[in-house]
C-alpha cells in the first residue's frame, strides 16, 4: 500500500510540474506576443518579456534559446495553427476562388477580433522568415489550383503572392488604424484581391456574398 501510495503521489507531483511548465511557458509567450506587437521585433528585449511574465530571465532561458526561438514558437501556435484550422475548412471546397476568398476573411477576422494578434502579425512583416514559411506556401498552392482549373489570370505568380500577402498585412494595420464605419473589412480585403487574381468585380463580389463557413474549433491548449 504504501509503495502505491508514494508512486500515486509521485505521479501527482509530475503532473502538477508539468501543468507548471506548460502554464509558464504559455505566459512567456503571451507576453512575447504582446509586446511584439507593442514595440515590434527590432526593439523586442528579454526583459520586457519576463517583466510582463513576471519571471526571472533564467527562467525565460529554461524555456527558450533565445528572441528567435520565442517568435518562432509564437508563430507556430498563433499563425501556423490557424493555417491548419483554414486548411481543414477549405480542404472541400469546389471553386479555387472561394478558397482565397475564406482564407484571407479568417485571417482578418482574427485580427479584427484579437487586435494583439493582429499587430503581432504587422509588426513582424512580410520579410520574416517564420511566417513566410507559414502563409506563403499556402498562397502558392491555392492560386495554382486556381490557375490550372482556369479560374485565375496569374501571369507572375511570385508576384501574386507577394502582393497578397504584403495586401493583408496592410489591411490589418489600416483597419486597426482607422476602420472604415459600415464597411466590412474582410469581405474588402478579399473582394480587391480576388479581382487582383483576374475575376471580374461582379465575380468576386459574388464570391464574398457567399456565407463565411466558420472555421474547426482550436485544439485546446493543455493546462
Amino acid at each position: 500500500m504504501a509503495d502505491g501510495a508514494d508512486r500515486t503521489g509521485g505521479e501527482a507531483t509530475g503532473d502538477r510540474r508539468a501543468r507548471k511548465r506548460r502554464q509558464t511557458r504559455r505566459r512567456l509567450l503571451d507576453a512575447a506576443r504582446t509586446r511584439l506587437a507593442e514595440v515590434g521585433l527590432d526593439a523586442l528585449a528579454v526583459a520586457d518579456i519576463t517583466a510582463r511574465a513576471d519571471v526571472g530571465t533564467g527562467t525565460f532561458y529554461n524555456y527558450f534559446t533565445g528572441l528567435d526561438d520565442t517568435v518562432a514558437a509564437l508563430i507556430e501556435e498563433e499563425v501556423e495553427a490557424l493555417g491548419r484550422r483554414i486548411d481543414a475548412l477549405t480542404a472541400t471546397m469546389a471553386d479555387p476562388a472561394e478558397v482565397i476568398a475564406v482564407s484571407l476573411r479568417h485571417l482578418m477576422s482574427t485580427a479584427a477580433s484579437d487586435p494583439v494578434w493582429g499587430g503581432f502579425i504587422v509588426r513582424l512583416g512580410i520579410a520574416h522568415p517564420s511566417l513566410v514559411a507559414a502563409l506563403g506556401p499556402r498562397a502558392s498552392r491555392d492560386m495554382q489550383r486556381g490557375i490550372d482549373e482556369g479560374r485565375f489570370d496569374i501571369p507572375n505568380l511570385p508576384m501574386a503572392e507577394e502582393v497578397a500577402f504584403g495586401s493583408v498585412l496592410s489591411a490589418i494595420h489600416a483597419h486597426q488604424r482607422s476602420p472604415v464605419p459600415d464597411r466590412d473589412p474582410t469581405v474588402d480585403l478579399a473582394a480587391y484581391n480576388l479581382r487582383l487574381l483576374g475575376l471580374t468585380p461582379a465575380e468576386a463580389a459574388e464570391v464574398c456574398a457567399r456565407p463565411l463557413p466558420a472555421l474547426p474549433a482550436a485544439p485546446e491548449r493543455a493546462v
